[in-house]
């Protein structure tokens, strides 16, 4: 079953990361009042014509579901059978919407949307990915190095030598010898434990720690699918607690839980909209730009389709921020380390070969040994 379940994922992901597509196509199809069945077949034929597979796979699985008869009226339900989780909240609207050509649109601009986010995260991803390895290697090398040059060096001369950043320098470098693979790897756990608690952890220390680079990311681009999803179903008809609560029964555990706190905020005080989104749910930011445009707007559900599409581009322009602060955070120790250390493998033979000189040597070794004579 397991097995099943992984072939279907992989036989439709192209076809699933090219869904708006399919959506517009089927917008047009309720455009020219095309019949279901007419357009599954046709398009099937087509896909197979142009050797998409994954395409001739998703139109051949709604079509067995339209030809079932089961809630075979409701478009919704034929299209959750191929599309990701995340749209099942927009597909839920599409059914309550009187017209659909307008409604599959919005729902392929908000997909859009979320695609783009999700491929800023997975650029920004991209970059900690090949640079922690490389800043690793240098540093072993820089470090093996130093270590070089400490094997090398006269006892009688060590205390001079590793004095200031040297010193930190050749202690980094007997850390990464030591303990470097060791702690790349503690390294990567702590990554892989982090982004594992995204959608997993809640509670007052969440809250705490939620505009932390990697957090704060995570949450403007929950904030982001979340506003795009909104829009969809206000815009269909649905009204902002019942939209806030359909989006919760299909979120992670961290979204729902939020969902949860504003759905209480607004049960005690039904008009206090941007405190209940400000509980943790958006960003600052997102909350101030809330404000501007709730003092001319007639509710706040208009406000939220206004940030999930007019103001999609700054939401976007928040999550790319976002990510190049994570970026930075989680490149730039490293970067910084690697960039010591190759100052170090500079100013530590310098030194080196000053104190080796034959004149500082002398003196060096006399003033030693004459140290060890002295009576304890």
């Amino acid at each position: 079953m397991m097995l099943q379940r992984w072939w279907r994922w992989i036989g439709l992901l192209n076809f699933r990361l090219k869904r708006a597509e399919f959506y517009r196509d089927m917008s047009e199809m309720f455009r020219r009042n095309e019949a279901l069945m007419s357009f599954f077949e046709g398009e099937i034929a087509n896909a197979v014509r142009t050797r998409q597979g994954s395409r001739a796979a998703a139109l051949r699985l709604m079509l067995a579901r339209y030809q079932s008869g089961e809630n075979s009226g409701r478009v919704g339900y034929l299209l959750e059978a191929v599309m990701p989780r995340c749209d099942s909240m927009m597909l839920a609207g599409l059914d309550r919407a009187s017209d659909k050509a307008q409604a599959l649109v919005i729902i392929a601009e908000a997909v859009d949307r979320q695609m783009e986010m999700r491929a800023v995260m997975l650029t920004q991803a991209t970059l900690p990915a090949i640079l922690l390895p490389l800043s690793y290697g240098l540093i072993k090398v820089l470090g093996d190095v130093i270590l070089s040059i400490e094997k090398s060096t006269p006892v009688y001369v060590q205390d001079l030598l590793w004095t200031g950043a040297n010193g930190w320098a050749r202690s980094l470098a007997r850390l990464t010898s030591d303990h470097g693979l060791l702690c790349l790897v503690l390294m990567m756990l702590l990554a892989l434990a982090a982004v594992l608690s995204l959608p997993r952890w809640r509670g007052r220390g969440r809250l705490a720690i939620d505009g932390w680079p990697i957090y704060s990311l995570y949450r403007d681009f929950q904030a982001g699918l979340l506003l795009t999803s909104m829009a969809m179903l206000i815009k269909t008809g649905g009204t902002l607690k019942g939209s806030l609560e359909d989006i919760a029964q299909s979120s992670s555990l961290w979204m729902r839980w939020q969902l949860g706190r504003v759905l209480r905020a607004l049960d005690d005080n039904p008009t206090g909209t941007i405190e209940a989104f400000g509980r943790g749910l958006l960003s600052p930011h997102l909350l101030a730009r809330a404000a501007t445009l709730q003092r001319t707007s007639a509710s706040f559900s208009d406000v939220l389709v206004e940030l999930g599409t007019s103001e999609g581009e700054r939401v976007l322009a928040r999550v790319k921020r976002g990510a190049v602060v994570a970026n930075a955070a989680i490149v730039g120790v490293s970067v910084l380390v690697a960039a010591f250390m190759g100052i170090a493998s500079l100013t530590v033979p310098g030194r080196f070969s000053a104190l080796m000189e034959p004149n500082s040597l002398m003196g060096l070794k006399q003033a030693h040994e004459a140290k060890q004579k002295l009576p304890p």
